[in-house]
């Protein structure tokens, strides 16, 4: 006999975020997840009054060391440019800066374990800084060390998932 049962709940769907990508989404069946965060930064953003949220993956601290061609064609590369564009659009799709839950993950000492060039913590201090200015408090953070992360947040819970390698997984 052939099964009828029609079902009408959405279909799970994970979206990736790369290197120097910002990702927005509103779907509540829609995780975003970015992989292997070394010394970049991956940051949620997530409004749960109205559910929507984003990751950004930035990978380094400041634009003014580029081009302003390519600080334009890559803003989400940098936590300057990059986390001004989230709040932005955040704001635009309705998002309010107190309902804003803030996750930061990465910020590692990968490729470079003796801090000569020290990329982890000058991100790190970059994406404090930056959220300071705005008031942004940070709700959880996973920074720092040698190991890189996975970073997920559930658009219709507005959970994050923190992976550290080799170590159990967070759930914030």
């Amino acid at each position: 006999m052939l099964d009828t049962h029609i079902s009408h709940q959405p279909i799970s769907v994970m979206t990736a975020v790369n290197f120097g990508e910002l990702k927005l989404s509103r779907n509540p069946a829609e995780t975003l997840v970015a992989f292997s965060i070394g010394a970049g930064i991956g940051v949620t953003m997530y409004d749960p009054v109205i559910k929507v949220g984003g990751l950004l993956n930035f990978v380094l601290p400041d634009s003014s060391t580029m081009s302003s061609s390519q600080a334009q064609f890559h803003p989400f590369m940098f936590a300057d440019t990059g986390l001004a564009a989230f709040s932005d659009a955040l704001h635009n799709i309705g998002a309010k800066t107190d309902n804003l839950k803030v996750v930061i993950a990465g910020g590692a000492q990968i490729m470079d374990q003796t801090a000569a060039f020290n990329i982890g913590h000058k991100n790190h201090q970059a994406v404090t800084s930056y959220l300071g200015e705005k008031k942004l408090a940070v709700h959880y953070a996973d920074i720092g060390g040698i190991f890189m992360r996975t970073l997920r947040l559930d658009i219709g819970n507005g959970d994050n998932l923190i992976q550290t390698l080799g170590q159990t997984e967070a759930k914030v």
